[in-house]
């Protein structure tokens, strides 16, 4: 489902939202989204949670709160959360 803030469908099960800092305005000098005015927020691959951690100092990944799921970075439903 597209996101109705900034237009974008979200890759894999990322989420995006307008930029709480500079209020969706793509241009500025906002440090926290470099000037584009949305933030991604990347998710579990399988749950679409945006509450998870890392553990095993950064090599891999848990869903906090729904699933409990475990990955690392290598994991083709993470690695597809980007923006272009």
């Amino acid at each position: 489902m597209a996101d109705t803030a900034t237009g974008l469908v979200p890759p894999g099960r990322a989420q995006i939202t307008q930029c709480p800092d500079c209020h969706g305005s793509p241009g500025s000098d906002c440090p926290e989204c470099d000037g584009t005015g949305k933030i991604l927020y990347r998710a579990c691959p399988r749950c679409g949670d945006i509450a998870w951690d890392y553990i095993s100092d950064r090599q891999e990944m848990a869903c906090r709160i729904s699933c409990g799921c475990r990955w690392t970075a290598d994991d083709p439903g993470w690695q597809i959360q980007r923006l272009p």
